[in-house]
C-alpha cells in the first residue's frame, strides 16, 4: 500500500499521527518537517505532500528531503490555500513527476490527486548513478546536467545495468538473463542490440554520446570517460 508523507503548518497537534485514507493510501501527518527531515536518511515515503504553507517554504522543506538521492525520486503535491490569486510554482517544481492543488488535506479534490499520484514502490526505488549521470528508474529519466533523457522501461532496465557497473563491461547474456528472464538466444540478441541502438540515439545530442561501447564478442559497458 503506498505511503504518503503530509506536512501542514498549523495543523493541530490532536491531527497528527498515522491514518488510513479510504484504505487506498497510509498517510502520515505532521504539522512541521522536522521530524520527518530528522529520519529522510533511512525514512522514504511514495508521495510527499506539502499545505499550509507559502511557496518559498514549500521549496525549502521540498529541498531539504532532496538533498538525501532517494527522495529526488518521490513526487511532491504542492497544496496551495483557496484564496491564493493565481498558480505560484516553486523553484523546484518538477512538472514531470510534481503536482499543485488548491484547499487542504481534507478537501477531496487534494485526496484524489494524493491517491492518483501515490505510487507504491517509489520508496523502495534507488537512483542509479554514474558520475555525473542520474537515472531514475521509476521514471525512466537520464539526468545529466542540463539534460534529460527519457527512455522506455526496457531501456532503462538496460541502461541501468550499464551504470552500475561503470567502465566496466556487462555481458549481453547477463543483461538479458536479467532483463528478459530467459536465454541469450540469437533471437533475444538481436532485440538488444536494437535496444542499444535506440539509447544510443537518444544520447546522440548528449554529452553521452559516445559513452554507450559495444565489447565485440562480449557485451555494452557505458564509459563515464568518454562523457564530457
Amino acid at each position: 500500500m503506498p505511503t504518503v508523507l503530509a506536512i501542514a503548518h498549523g495543523l493541530s497537534p490532536a491531527l497528527e499521527g498515522r491514518s488510513l485514507l479510504d484504505g487506498r493510501l497510509v498517510v502520515e501527518i505532521y504539522s512541521t518537517s522536522e521530524p520527518s527531515l530528522g529520519r529522510a536518511a533511512s525514512k522514504v515515503y511514495d508521495l510527499l505532500v506539502l499545505a499550509g504553507m507559502d511557496v518559498d517554504e514549500q521549496q525549502r522543506v521540498a529541498a531539504a528531503f532532496q538533498q538525501h538521492r532517494r527522495w529526488r525520486l518521490v513526487p511532491v503535491l504542492y497544496v496551495q490555500p483557496e484564496s491564493a490569486p493565481g498558480v505560484a510554482f516553486p523553484a523546484g517544481y518538477r512538472p514531470e513527476i510534481d503536482s499543485l492543488a488548491r484547499g487542504t488535506l481534507e478537501s477531496p479534490a487534494v485526496q484524489r490527486r494524493m491517491r492518483a499520484m501515490a505510487r507504491e514502490g517509489v520508496s523502495d526505488a534507488e537512483m542509479v548513478v554514474a558520475g555525473t549521470f542520474e537515472l531514475d528508474p521509476i521514471r525512466g529519466l537520464l539526468r545529466l546536467g542540463s539534460f534529460e533523457v527519457a527512455l522506455t522501461e526496457r531501456e532503462s532496465e538496460i541502461l541501468a545495468m550499464l551504470l552500475a557497473r561503470p567502465n566496466r563491461t556487462v555481458s549481453a547474456s547477463e543483461i538479458i538473463e536479467r532483463g528478459w528472464g530467459m536465454g541469450a538466444d540469437d533471437r533475444y540478441l538481436q532485440i538488444l542490440r536494437r535496444h542499444v541502438s535506440n539509447i544510443r540515439r537518444k544520447l546522440d545530442e548528449t554529452p553521452a554520446a559516445r559513452a554507450v561501447r559495444t565489447v565485440r564478442g562480449s557485451g555494452y559497458r557505458f564509459d563515464v570517460r568518454l562523457a564530457s
